[in-house]
């Protein structure tokens, strides 16, 4: 369709610039994935030669390295222990040129919320590939399948980014939060959530916030969420709150129930003003109920959801899709991006798929069915339906560094494969070597679902040192469970599955060595609190992942305060 610029918002004006710049990224990636190791090298040698008089490059002889046999001869496998002292003295003494040559003006917060977090340095160049495609080909990926008519705001984004100030000067949070930090007072010209939700003190209700400015708002065109839980849980909170909302949008009033610091309040309420005509919209749909998918009631204009769904998150899909979406929605689902970098990209909307990025990183991969850094390869050599540990050499300071993220590979596009993560490796239940991984427990509980009908919110699992045989411990927050249905009948149909989600532990039951799993369930809302706590500890929204796997005494005793009082 035809648009005139010149009538576009400034936000309007920067999606079609994106657009237009975005065509290229696509046109170059899709050259680059017919050759990928020619360009891949390419990044290596460029990594190796900027980096050659670094405190590091001298160590390693980065100056004398030709090729990528020889860079893997002298430069060791990493892990983040290995650069902990470099980074004390960029970030305390702000010291430089000991691991990169780049400007590093942002460190990346670990999303474990266990231990003392880690802080990844996000260098200038590595802050340009994300910029490449997760903004320009993105917008590029969605302009060709939509059209342009999305392109001018309003977006409900739920990505929130609190951020501090390292003594070097460099900012220290999610990296999502460098982007929003650098719009400042422009938020609000294009994001339905105000800054006090988007860099939010960390005793303020963002919840409420996200939920009512974009109920506020009826013109809103998409959403935006690190994962796609986010977006159901802000739907779960309006179903459940939509009385005080729509009370509070035709009052123009904050409840004050609401928690948030007093400067917030004044903040917002300078904010909102009375709304009687939206809010009797709003009153009109909701009482309605939520029997059939009310976004596209609340928001008419809306066309697409982006948001992380594959792995661990497609459960979550499923739900926002069936309860509150409906199936008139497009998605765009991202790839697999970390602290240490961007890793893949999608190619289409509403594709699971994405591909990897040649000129984003140098990359290794270690089979998981080995995990002898002896067997590592390049991208060239990877096998379709096989799983990997991505070793990467990226532009912030990290060489041949251990990801512990499995990643399998779901076929090619060109001559480039494409990759979906799938679980933490250094977080599996492993008790006597059968290594059952999230993808298991989670497959396991799914398949119990469908089979029993019922559903849950979300669910946790460790193992239970203590009985007698060994065993499982599955912790369920249900969201419905049929009458008559019981924890036993839950556990051994969950026992069941597990043996052949994970075909070892299968065996090693059979064997005795494990007796039938055991499930208990958690009291409501307690995989929100969890969310709350961890949030309040510093932890960004955007980074937070379901603890399906209990890794700590810290987390185990958290949940098993919160079981139901009759188990």
């Amino acid at each position: 369709m035809d648009i005139d610029p010149s009538k576009l918002t400034p936000m309007g004006q920067m999606n079609l610039k994106n657009y237009m710049e975005g065509k290229a990224v696509l046109e170059k990636l899709e050259e680059m994935t017919k050759d990928p190791m020619k360009y891949n090298t390419e990044v290596l040698m460029k990594i190796l030669r900027d980096n050659k008089d670094t405190e590091y490059g001298r160590k390693y002889g980065f100056a004398e390295i030709d090729s990528i046999e020889e860079y893997q001869r002298r430069v060791p496998i990493t892990m983040y222990d290995d650069y902990a002292g470099y980074i004390y003295r960029m970030t305390e003494e702000g010291k430089t040129d000991l691991i990169t040559s780049y400007h590093v003006g942002h460190y990346a917060k670990s999303s474990g919320t266990m231990g003392n977090p880690k802080r990844i340095p996000v260098s200038d160049e590595s802050v340009a590939v994300l910029d490449r495609y997760n903004q320009l080909a993105r917008t590029a990926i969605q302009c060709n399948a939509m059209g342009l008519g999305w392109i001018e705001p309003p977006t409900i984004n739920l990505i929130e980014a609190p951020m501090t100030t390292l003594k070097n000067g460099a900012t220290y949070g999610a990296i999502s939060g460098r982007i929003i930090m650098s719009l400042g007072e422009h938020l609000g010209l294009f994001m339905t959530s105000p800054q006090e939700a988007l860099v939010p003190d960390v005793k303020t209700n963002t919840r409420y916030l996200h939920a009512r400015f974009a109920l506020m708002n009826g013109d809103v065109t998409m959403a935006v969420c690190s994962y796609i839980s986010m977006t159901l849980e802000i739907m779960q909170y309006i179903e459940k709150e939509w009385r005080l909302l729509v009370k509070d949008i035709e009052k123009g009033t904050i409840d004050e129930s609401i928690k948030m610091p007093d400067e917030v309040r004044r903040s917002l309420e300078s904010k909102v003003r009375p709304m009687p005509e939206r809010a009797a919209e709003l009153r009109a749909i909701f009482e309605q109920g939520f029997d059939e998918p009310i976004m596209p009631k609340l928001w008419p204009k809306m066309v697409m959801i982006i948001g992380i769904s594959t792995g661990g998150f497609a459960d979550y899909l499923r739900r926002l899709k069936e309860k509150y979406a409906g199936d008139g929605f497009r998605y765009l689902f991202p790839g697999v991006t970390a602290s240490e970098g961007l890793f893949t990209t999608p190619l289409a909307m509403d594709d699971f798929n994405a591909v990897v990025v040649p000129d984003s990183m140098f990359y290794e991969f270690i089979p998981v069915d080995t995990d002898d850094p002896a067997d590592i390869v390049t991208m060239d050599k990877l096998e379709v339906g096989r799983s990997y540990e991505i070793v990467t050499t990226n532009f912030s300071g990290f060489y041949r560094y251990r990801m512990r993220d499995a990643l399998k590979v779901t076929g090619m596009h060109n001559n480039t494969p494409m990759l979906e993560f799938q679980y933490r490796i250094d977080q599996s239940l492993n008790m006597t070597g059968e290594k059952t991984t999230e993808v298991a427990l989670r497959e396991a509980l799914e398949r119990t679902e469908r089979k029993l009908g019922f559903d849950v919110i979300d669910f946790s699992a460790y193992p239970d040192a203590s009985s007698d045989p060994l065993r499982y411990v599955y912790l369920l927050e249900p969201d419905h469970l049929p009458e008559g249905l019981t924890r036993d009948q839950i556990a051994d149909e969950l026992n069941r599955n597990l043996c052949e989600t994970n075909p070892l532990y299968g065996y090693k039951f059979e064997k005795g060595l494990f007796g039938r799993l055991d499930v208990k369930y958690v009291q409501p809302e307690t995989y929100l609190l969890y969310r709350d706590l961890a949030i309040s500890k510093g932890t960004a929204s955007s980074q937070l992942k379901p603890p399906h796997i209990l890794g700590n005494e810290m987390q185990r005793r958290f949940f098993l305060a919160l079981l139901e009082e009759d188990q």
